[in-house]
Formats: structure tokens, sequence, C-alpha cells
């Protein structure tokens, strides 16, 4: 019997090739101990998969916060901008701009995000001595909005490490779930010795691989092109 390979990812493992094989065992009333060692198997591989899910899907929603307080970042930049056009008259050769803008608002809006929190705070110092209270009063929005970003980034990162965590547990239980699966297949050859073809019966069959092109691609050109 050919085994899934150790890449198919644990979801297809479970509700293909796990699914089938506890389906088989269920329908033999003779295989009744080896179907509930099996149910342990898949329950144990289905929790690490779950978990896994749970930490992805907390990862992007961590990492769309912090792209919005990304974004809420650049526009409490982008209204303080805003403010020293209004008291320059769009003059961007006045040398406020020369102070807190020195290479134009794109130099800290686009710049990555610890790059930019960095800038943010060099501009912060600035306008703390600020004496115009109009342009000092950005102050306190800019610094929110830092804050916010600086804690957004953090937890992305916190709930990037645990995904991480997670799909190496997942990967760890692919290994003993693939055990478990030549085990059983020991165990139903030594059982059914006189019928060869029986044991892989009780498992479902793995996709030949596609044989692949001269160039090692298993595309043709012609499907590419």
């Amino acid at each position: 019997m050919e085994m899934p390979a150790s890449r198919t990812s644990g979801m297809t493992l479970l509700r293909e090739y796990g699914l089938y094989h506890q389906t088989r065992l269920d329908g033999d009333k003779n295989l009744a101990g080896m179907a509930a060692s099996w149910r342990k198997a898949q329950e144990r591989l289905k929790a690490k998969v779950d978990a896994h899910d749970a930490a992805a899907a907390s990862a992007m929603t961590a990492m769309a916060v912090r792209d919005g307080e990304d974004a809420a970042l650049d526009s409490s930049l982008r209204a303080f901008y805003g403010a020293l056009l209004a008291k320059t008259g769009n003059d961007r050769k006045s040398p406020l701009f020369d102070i807190y803008f020195p290479q134009g608002i794109t130099a800290i809006a686009n710049a990555p995000m610890e790059m930019e929190l960095q800038k943010v705070s060099i501009l912060l110092t600035k306008l703390a001595q600020e004496e115009d209270e109009a342009l000092k009063s950005h102050m306190g929005p800019i610094t929110a909005a830092m804050n916010n970003l600086a804690a957004a980034i953090d937890h992305h990162k916190a709930a990037h490490d645990a995904e991480l965590q997670a799909y190496g547990l997942v990967e760890q239980e692919k290994v003993n779930w693939l055990d478990a699966y030549k085990f059983d297949h020991r165990t139903l050859v030594q059982m059914f010795y006189k019928d060869r073809k029986k044991p892989d019966s009780y498992f479902k069959p793995v996709p030949k691989a596609k044989k692949r092109n001269g160039n090692g691609d298993a595309t043709p050109p012609a499907a590419k092109a």
C-alpha cells in the first residue's frame, strides 16, 4: 500500500484518508477495537488542526488590525501635514516642512512600520517644542495613533509566533497519525494473510503522481501557454 505523502495537509489526511479508513473499520464488526483506536488518532490530529486554524485566524485578524492602525497613523500625519500647508499657504519650501517633513510625508508614511514608528517619534519630539498651539494640538492624535500601531505590531508578532507553533504541533501529530496508519495496515496484513488484497481495501488509494515533462515540470508547456 502506498502511504499519503508526509507533505499532505492535516485536513486532507483527516477528511479523506482518515475518514475513509475510519468508515471501513466501522463497517467491520470484527475490527471494533481497531476502529476505536483509529478514532482517537483522528481526534488527536483534528485537535491540532483546529488549534492551528484558530491560531491562523487570530494571526490574520491581528494583521488586519495592525494594518488598520498603520492607516490611522498615516491619516493623523496627513492631517498634520495639511495643517502645515494651511499655515504656510501651501508653501512646501517653508522652514516648517524642513523641520517636520524634510523628505516629505511619503518618506514617513510609506516606510516599513518599525521605521515609521521611529520617524514619527522624532517628529513628535520636535512637535513638543512647537509654539503654535494649533499645530501642537496634532501631537495628541499622532501620539495615540503611534502607540496604537506599536501595540498592534507587538500583538501581530505574538499571534504569528503562536501560529507557527501551532503549525509545528500539526506536523508532529501528522507523524504520529501516519505511524498509526502504517500500524493498522501491518495489523490487517497479519490478520488477512490469506487474502493479500483485502488489507489495502481498508485504505483510500493514493493518487499516482503526475508524470513530469523533460523540464521537470508537471504542467505541459501547452497548458502554461
